[in-house]
């Protein structure tokens, strides 16, 4: 799963935006991350840095922070490959090195299972090199897209515009995805 500069340069950007306001993925959440992320064979990566305002020890990322790279990486992999929004179920996470604060990171997820009602993810968060610092692994479960949009407190026709955008194909069949 490693990627340096240069092919994350090269793969299709994901140009969908969040219509809320994810402290993950938003471009105007004033404290977020402002996660964008880049198409791969079998879900999507992010090219970042964690802030020392994210630290835990001085100079190190939270580790709260980094399971939220993970987290929103799997969400964006499910969205950006069959354009549906899901909920965590379940996830684990192994920190295995230091993730330093400042420093360029690549979080990739990949889908390993999917079907309508539930799918397996496993990310990492590696640093430029390749060498993995963190892993993942998260289930999800696909609730009906009202019930989302009313949790979210954003309209269900707006969500599945977002869904749409976010697909390869442009959309296609949005009657499938909000089922």
């Amino acid at each position: 799963m490693g990627l340096d500069r240069e092919s994350f340069e090269n793969l299709p950007e994901v140009t969908a935006q969040w219509p809320g306001s994810c402290f993950a993925c938003s471009a105007d959440h004033p404290h977020g991350l402002h996660l964008r992320f880049r198409r791969t064979s079998d879900g999507v990566a992010s090219l970042c840095s964690v802030t020392e305002q994210f630290c835990g020890f001085d100079g190190m990322a939270h580790g709260g922070i980094i399971t939220t790279l993970l987290d929103e990486a799997s969400a964006w992999a499910l969205m950006a490959r069959h354009g549906k929004l899901g909920v965590t179920r379940e996830m684990t996470v192994r920190f295995l090195k230091p993730v330093r604060t400042g420093q360029d990171l690549v979080v990739q997820a990949r889908i390993t299972f999917f079907d309508n009602k539930a799918a397996l993810v496993e990310g990492t968060v590696q640093d430029l090199d390749g060498e993995v610092l963190a892993e993942s692994s998260c289930s999800w479960a696909f609730p009906r897209l009202s019930r989302i949009a009313g949790l979210a407190g954003v309209e269900e026709a707006r969500l599945q515009s977002f869904l749409d955008d976010c697909r390869p194909d442009g959309g296609g069949n949005s009657m499938m995805l909000s089922e």
